[in-house]
């Protein structure tokens, strides 16, 4: 069995790896409420969570979900218009938000189409969480990861990944898979109170073993493992795996 760094959540199913992560969600969820008064939880986009965030709609049991009280920020997202298919906004709204009893203001888009897209997200998350030295802590970031192991925008040998000044920054350039992106930072998305990996199907097998291969070593080499770069500074990353992306069958 592949070790990786952190914990495993691990389900012989997709399926039951969702209901692993929804009972999660909502438990980290009444959690941050019950001590702060809002959940403040980042998603991404693309394929994996998009099954998962449609069972949160529409199975009974993640009705206790406390949507009234939370907030949706975007992980990381292409420089394309709201609706254009490869929007990861558009997929979260037609596939969750827009069916859940969440307040419109509660759902916090990254303008990509500003002339200063990373700038404005960071002035919107100081907005909602209060002007401070410190860097807002959001309470779950929901990530995924390419078989390049990048992760967010965070890709193998781009910009983005020694950025350490800043919450939320453009990745431009060569080494990104086009169009050019607006992702969180390593510092912000560390920071988080819980940070979750959802990993599923036999390809994303290599890209773990790469993942245990490199933390063998001690030395986070974000260069070519751009997801060894995330190490929460709170509670271990949490994987959730099925058995097809830890067995490779």
């Amino acid at each position: 069995m592949i070790k990786l760094p952190g914990q495993i959540q691990r389900a012989e199913t997709k399926e039951e790896l969702f209901d692993l992560l929804g009972k999660d969600l909502i438990r980290f969820a009444l959690d941050a409420i019950g001590k702060r008064g809002a959940f403040h939880l980042a998603l991404s986009g693309g394929g994996t969570p998009e099954p998962f965030y449609r069972d949160l709609v529409i199975d009974p049991r993640y009705r206790t979900m406390p949507w009234e009280k939370t907030h949706i920020w975007i992980v990381d997202e292409r420089r394309v218009p709201f609706d254009d298919e490869k929007s990861n906004i558009k997929m979260i709204r037609e596939t969750l938000t827009d069916h859940v009893p969440i307040v419109d203001e509660h759902v916090h888009p990254m303008p990509v189409m500003n002339e200063n897209p990373d700038d404005d997200y960071e002035a919107e998350l100081r907005r909602v969480f209060g002007e401070s030295d410190e860097m807002p802590q959001l309470d779950l970031i929901l990530l995924g990861m390419g078989g390049d192991c990048h992760t967010a925008s965070l890709f193998p040998h781009s910009d983005a990944l020694h950025v350490n000044d800043r919450m939320i920054v453009r990745n431009e350039g060569p080494n990104v898979t086009p169009p050019d992106r607006v992702t969180m930072t390593y510092p912000f998305i560390n920071a988080a109170r819980n940070i979750g990996v959802l990993v599923v199907g036999a390809s994303k097998h290599e890209p773990l073993q790469r993942v245990a291969e490199e933390a063998k070593t001690g030395q986070p080499d974000i260069e070519n493992v751009p997801i060894s770069g995330i190490k929460p500074t709170e509670l271990p990353l949490i994987w959730y795996a099925d058995h097809a992306a830890l067995l490779g069958e």
